[in-house]
């Protein structure tokens, strides 16, 4: 067996292992404790309507040079990011998504129609969002978000630019994020993004808990999604195996990617 034949069949072994805390899929990822104060998300998919028309989102985004990220985790190598409100930087690009919040980035500042949006469509304010970018053939691997912010936060995703083919996963289901609607989905249990159609860029949210929100919860429509036994068997795939992993990679950001 050639070295990084033997190299992925160890990896295999060390992380496609069930995690704690979910009970429907084996993602590559190490076991992670939930934090103390990790909040109950009794869902998968929840939608509400958004009252903000979206032409002009997208023509100010269009209109405004953003600074577009390569993904520092591996479940997205696929994909980029674009910072809106985090925290501060710690050592690499991206770094401020995990490293405080609440701050809003030079990006945001050029979108005043978005920060808007971000300020007044939402039952509390959000604590961090980004753009997310997913090219036509992209995919985000199955992965469980695993910090003590992200157990403590709900995962909001509102669509700008997407397409039927474009397709979130949580928990072996699969749905298309409707435009012109305001999305909820589990971000504790494992899920990934399959894209068989043109770009897609969604605006995505951490939203804290909130004293009303089992009230908000209720207001909103719940989904299932489907069952697609081929497109999970894609996202299932060890994401060090994508085609996105190559030599070009900076050496300092493929160890941070080898070691999640």
């Amino acid at each position: 067996m050639a070295p990084e034949h033997r190299e992925r069949s160890a990896r295999a072994e060390r992380y496609l292992r069930p995690m704690t805390f979910a009970t429907l899929a084996r993602v590559f990822q190490r076991p992670h404790r939930p934090s103390e104060g990790a909040i109950e998300k009794p869902y998968r998919f929840v939608s509400w309507p958004l009252a903000v028309a979206l032409a002009p989102l997208i023509a100010e985004l269009e209109q405004q040079s953003q600074t577009w990220l390569d993904s520092q985790w591996k479940w997205h190598i696929e994909t980029r990011f674009s910072l809106l409100r985090a925290g501060e930087r710690n050592g690499y690009p991206g770094s401020e998504l995990t490293q405080g919040h609440s701050v809003d980035q030079p990006n945001l500042q050029r979108l005043p129609k978005l920060r808007q949006l971000l300020d007044t469509a939402f039952p509390v304010r959000p604590t961090v969002a980004w753009l997310g970018r997913i090219p036509r053939g992209g995919r985000i691997f199955l992965h469980v978000d695993d910090t003590s912010h992200w157990d403590e936060h709900h995962r909001l995703h509102v669509p700008l630019i997407t397409n039927p083919k474009a397709r979130l996963c949580v928990a072996e289901h699969f749905l298309f994020l409707r435009p012109q609607r305001i999305w909820l989905l589990n971000n504790s249990l494992p899920h990934g993004v399959i894209n068989r159609g043109p770009e897609r860029v969604h605006l995505c949210i951490d939203l804290p808990d909130f004293k009303g929100f089992a009230q908000w919860l209720a207001q909103g429509v719940a989904e299932t999604g489907k069952r697609d036994a081929a497109a999970f068997a894609e996202l299932a795939r060890d994401p060090l195996a994508s085609p996105a992993i190559t030599d070009s990679i900076e050496p300092a950001r493929l160890k941070r990617l080898r070691a999640q």
